[in-house]
């Protein structure tokens, strides 16, 4: 006789699916940086995410970019569907990258495009030595009083 059995008992099969729908592998998107003299770039993938969903911020030499992969498969998604893997990592995510300092959050420029974030920030331009001409300038002679005798003497430039 061959009988027909679920590989869980309906009690197991239950929490695993509580387990699994509660604890969606994590999601930390791929970062690339590239620092050239100009400027830096951060591209970060970002499948599936709007603009909206993601928030910028500089903090000295510190890029933080946050949001939130949402897990779409929610009860009233799923339509009665038994979940059988789920692969793709959700929820929400931070990513602090180092770049270099002196860099001004109102130089950042940020756009998504299929999927990828690209974030560029111009470098400030290089405090570099900065010559200063003096030119010459000729003075009309002045009339100087002499302590000792009280009269005017006339003082040229040269004197």
């Amino acid at each position: 006789m061959q009988m027909l059995m679920e590989p869980f008992a309906p009690w197991r099969r239950d929490l695993y699916r509580q387990l699994t729908r509660s604890t969606p592998a994590g999601f930390f998107p791929a970062a690339d940086v590239l620092v050239s003299d100009e400027d830096v770039t951060v591209h970060l993938d970002l499948p599936g995410l709007r603009a909206d969903d993601v928030e910028i911020e500089l903090d000295g030499d510190v890029l933080a970019i946050r949001g939130e992969r949402r897990f779409p498969y929610g009860e009233d998604k799923a339509g009665g569907a038994t979940w059988r893997r789920i692969e793709r990592p959700f929820g929400a995510f931070e990513r602090s990258l180092r770049i270099p300092r002196g860099l001004s959050p109102d130089a950042i420029d940020a756009a998504m495009h299929d999927g990828v974030l690209t974030v560029k920030m111009r470098k400030p331009e290089k405090a570099r030595p900065h010559r200063v001409d003096v030119r010459a300038e000729e003075r009309q002679a002045e009339q100087v009083k002499s302590p000792e005798s009280g009269r005017s003497e006339k003082q040229g430039a040269a004197a």
